[in-house]
């Protein structure tokens, strides 16, 4: 069987797969089988022969290289290669093909697919196809559109208060007798079986007393060690399971009493040079929020302005994908949670198709190679997939902002760092809670 299917969609709003090369070569047939003002439907039937090729060309491809015991190097027969990952190439080659020749109808049909296409298969050779259809959108009728501009300045104080909190992270540990409020108590728990193991990863645990938390685990555990003594046994409750452990050691924390200690601990040579580093990232993470503030803005007010009809088919299509909710199966009394996800799926995929028509409109592009600046200087040398689009994603919302600050009527607001910060942070916990 096909495995899990990776399709790059035509007009999605990510573009991530516009930097990846699709072939056009055809192994397929296909027919429309239903056209509606919002959608159009296919039947496709791959070309079981010529894949068959492909397959047998790619498991003679492994035989100069392909070992197993019994044989040489290289000179294992192609009908054992086969029988041993004949099954693997296959369900790779097909996935292949299912993502090409989807990606051909698209651009031969001339679609563009308002959310991933939907695909059903009948078995690994033959599957209905249906797209949902990108209403047109006239991005010039939407040029007068007010878009607000958040922002700031990183002042001294800023930089003093991000010292100080530079400061707090550096300490050293002084071993105590009996813990405090503020204490980062070790401890051993002696009685770590299955249920133990459903709170606590590993039996020795650190606690840091001044977290600043109300999850229940925490809290039990906060009043256990508090006024302890050291190397003493505790015994307390926590969600119900029993927890007996010892104490290995309670310690204070010790902070660099001045800048002087603290740039030693850094290995810096001077305060001016920690001072720098300071303005630079606060400067650095100021610049993306209020880009990613406007992103926000511009999508709202455009959406509020063009009104997307997102037919009901589209929206539990993704319900289904996001949430796994299949709508024919809910009871009544989750109704309005239902809805709840209706309206926030339908006004996501309506910001997406936005964003899409953006990245048109101001003809904005991603380069190669300032892509892999980004991924080198941000994350490093190896990374996946995944990373690669969240970058690639970060930087095409960079240049929408920066383009649309050009194009759109722009209403500034101007905020202290301190201020745009937290609402950064309230807009984060409002996304978290939202999804």
């Amino acid at each position: 069987m096909v495995d899990a299917l990776v399709l790059g969609t035509s007009g999605q709003p990510w573009g991530f797969e516009s930097l990846l090369a699709h072939q056009n070569t055809s192994n397929m047939d296909y027919k429309n089988i239903e056209k509606k003002s919002y959608k159009s439907s296919f039947e496709v039937s791959l070309d079981q022969s010529a894949i068959a090729k492909i397959i047998d060309e790619k498991i003679s491809e492994k035989q100069p290289t392909f070992e197993i015991a019994g044989f040489r190097k290289g000179k294992v027969p192609v009908s054992i290669i086969k029988s041993k990952i004949g099954l693997q190439i296959e369900n790779e080659v097909l996935n292949e093909e299912v993502s090409k020749n989807i990606n051909k109808i698209s651009e031969d049909e001339k679609i563009q697919s308002l959310i991933q296409p939907d695909v059903n298969f009948k078995d690994n050779y033959n599957f209905t196809l249906a797209f949902y259809l990108k209403p047109e959108i006239k991005m010039d009728e939407l040029k007068t559109s007010e878009i607000e501009k958040v922002t700031s300045e990183v002042t001294k104080k800023d930089i003093d208060d991000f010292r100080e909190k530079v400061r707090k992270e550096y300490y050293s540990l002084e071993s105590i007798d009996i813990s405090d409020e503020n204490s980062v108590i070790d401890f051993e728990i002696l009685n770590y079986e299955d249920e133990q193991k459903k709170l606590f990863s590993q039996k020795e645990v650190r606690v840091d007393l001044n977290t600043q938390t109300k999850e229940e685990v925490f809290l039990d555990l906060k009043k256990a060690l508090l006024k302890i003594k050291n190397k003493s046994d505790i015994n307390f409750s926590t969600k119900g399971i029993k927890i007996n452990a010892q104490i290995k050691d309670i310690n204070k924390k010790i902070y660099p009493k001045n800048d002087d200690e603290l740039i030693k601990i850094l290995k810096l040579k001077s305060i001016k040079e920690l001072n720098d580093k300071i303005d630079n990232k606060l400067n650095e993470d100021m610049n993306y929020l209020q880009k990613e503030f406007f992103i926000e803005d511009l999508l709202k007010v455009l959406s509020q302005k063009k009104k997307i009809d997102i037919n009901e088919e589209v929206v539990n299509l993704e319900l289904k994908r996001k949430y796994q909710i299949d709508l024919s199966k809910m009871k009544d009394e989750h109704k309005e949670r239902i809805d709840s996800l209706k309206k926030l799926t339908s006004e996501n995929i309506q910001k997406d198709v936005l964003f899409s028509e953006l990245v048109k409109f101001l003809n904005v592009k991603v380069e190669q190679k300032e892509l892999q600046e980004y991924i080198q200087k941000y994350y490093g040398e190896k990374i996946d997939q995944r990373t690669a689009e969240t970058a690639y994603g970060t930087l095409l919302r960079n240049k929408i902002a920066d383009e649309s600050m050009k194009t759109f009527k722009i209403k500034e607001t101007k905020l202290s760092l301190e201020k745009l910060m937290k609402k950064g942070s309230q807009n984060h916990e409002s996304s978290t809670h939202s999804n």
